[in-house]
């Protein structure tokens, strides 16, 4: 039986808490922080810890062939290209214009499983039982450190998707408040409670976890905590190859060959996908070359290039998909049929200005006058105003624009230049870096209503 009582994550005052204190005792009570309450065994849902029944190895595949997506490349029908989850940025017509460019599965953003049980106007903004037929397969992905709260709203949503996914990656301050995204990987024991209790109340449903590599120690450490929860009976694991600390101008390259090592132990028994500097179609083979995963999963450079599961000639400096101005046009007409505000899991014109903020990235940093109209934009027709005039003024200043087959990367590049490597396993063990408490994202310099890294995770 499942308990009642819901659980409270309290502040706490422990400015006065030293190295002195009982281990065991920091472990019981405090994250790894030290600034929340973590919640004792006995307050968490008894659900059984016995072996649940088998998994069909087989259902995501079997999952993209019942959704055959035509426009994606014939020799990777068969794997996961899939568009990640991104707060505000994953939104409904996002993924639709990703799925005609070659995208065959898709994760709705975020889903905060506490402000969507209590704030009405947030609730609406991820009502899933009106996603249209060509939204499909789609995994509807949460985040949270309350086992009630999670399984809740994993009832709620699991009719309309085909897959519920717990949120284990993000590694920005909020989730470190918030005590889950990668954070909750560190709390193995509320972890896998969580997992339990959603793999118990929802048996016909997919439960899948996106993690990322634990940070300041060895992989075998990460493999032993993601075959728990294989053991609890999670249906697929997405692996992100960088540690929590690997963000901004830290990110650094991910470590494939460790996502090679979980596939090795576990991707006999799940789907394993790979995430991580999947930037081109050439970078898709790569990757599932040297990992053997079912699939992979991209975030930045499919913000700033939706093309680029099917575009052949991107990676040799080509493009042969449509230019960038085409490819916000299509946003935005995708946007006015399925609001992001309304059921299409954004927020309206914030979510238009991200993703114009992202695919025109390269024209935003030397058109400061294009830039403000669209900061200034309060309707969809000024919008489209505005670009009618960059169109213009492209057309006439050849100096900061080429051609539509030389369009490259920007925005998914910001971090990537003379980025310093960090790398936790190939370079001689893990690395000893330790993120101060308080450090945060790095906003970015702009008026989009956002941070420039609001998304999941760096690529």
């Amino acid at each position: 039986m499942t308990t009642t009582t819901v659980l409270r994550y309290e502040k706490e005052d422990v400015t006065n808490v030293g190295d002195d204190v009982d281990n065991d005792k920091k472990q019981q009570h405090y994250s790894i922080y030290r600034n929340w309450r973590v919640p004792n065994i006995a307050d968490l849902p008894a659900v059984p810890t016995e072996a649940p029944s088998t998994i069909n190895r087989n259902w995501l595949k079997e999952l993209l062939q019942k959704h055959d997506s035509p426009s994606t490349p014939v020799d990777l029908r068969d794997k996961a290209l899939t568009v990640a989850p991104m707060v505000e940025q994953s939104d409904l017509p996002f993924r639709l214009l990703c799925r005609k460019y070659g995208s065959n599965l898709c994760f709705t953003p975020m889903i905060h499983t506490r402000l969507f049980q209590e704030n009405e106007r947030y609730r609406a903004k991820f009502v899933c039982d009106a996603l249209p037929n060509a939204d499909r397969p789609v995994i509807a992905q949460l985040c949270g450190p309350d086992p009630h709260m999670m399984l809740k709203t994993a009832q709620e949503i699991a009719p309309y998707v085909d897959g519920i996914d717990l949120n284990c990656g993000c590694p920005q301050g909020i989730a470190r408040r918030g005590l889950y995204g990668a954070f909750l990987l560190e709390e193995e024991e509320l972890l896998l409670s969580i997992v339990r209790t959603l793999v118990h109340h929802l048996p016909n449903t997919p439960i899948s976890v996106k993690v990322r590599l634990l940070p300041n120690t060895d992989i075998e450490d990460s493999l032993q905590l993601y075959s728990k929860l294989v053991d609890c009976g999670i249906a697929m694991l997405t692996v992100h190859g960088r540690t929590r600390l690997q963000t901004n101008y830290r990110t650094g390259p991910a470590d494939w060959s460790a996502i090679r090592k979980v596939v090795d132990l576990l991707g006999h028994k799940i789907p394993i996908l790979a995430n991580g500097m999947i930037g081109s179609v050439h970078d898709v083979r790569e990757c599932l070359k040297v990992t053997k995963a079912d699939g992979v999963m991209s975030s930045e450079a499919i913000l700033e290039y939706p093309c680029l599961f099917m575009d052949e000639q991107f990676h040799l400096g080509t493009r042969t998909g449509p230019g960038r101005l085409a490819l916000v046009q299509e946003y935005m007409a995708l946007a006015k049929t399925y609001p992001p505000q309304e059921g299409g899991q954004g927020s309206g014109l914030k979510s238009v200005r991200m993703h114009i903020h992202k695919i025109l990235h390269s024209e935003l940093q030397c058109n400061p006058k294009f830039r403000m109209q669209c900061v200034n934009a309060d309707t969809y027709e000024e919008l489209q105003e505005c670009l009618r005039e960059l169109e213009e003024q492209l057309e006439h200043n050849h100096n900061n624009h080429v051609g539509i087959e030389h369009e490259g990367l920007s925005w998914y590049l910001r971090h990537r230049r003379e980025r310093p490597v960090i790398d936790n396993y190939i370079n001689g063990g893990p690395v000893k870096y330790k993120a101060p408490e308080d450090e945060e994202p790095v906003p970015m310099a702009g008026f989009f209503g956002n941070d420039d890294d609001s998304g999941d995770d760096d690529e």
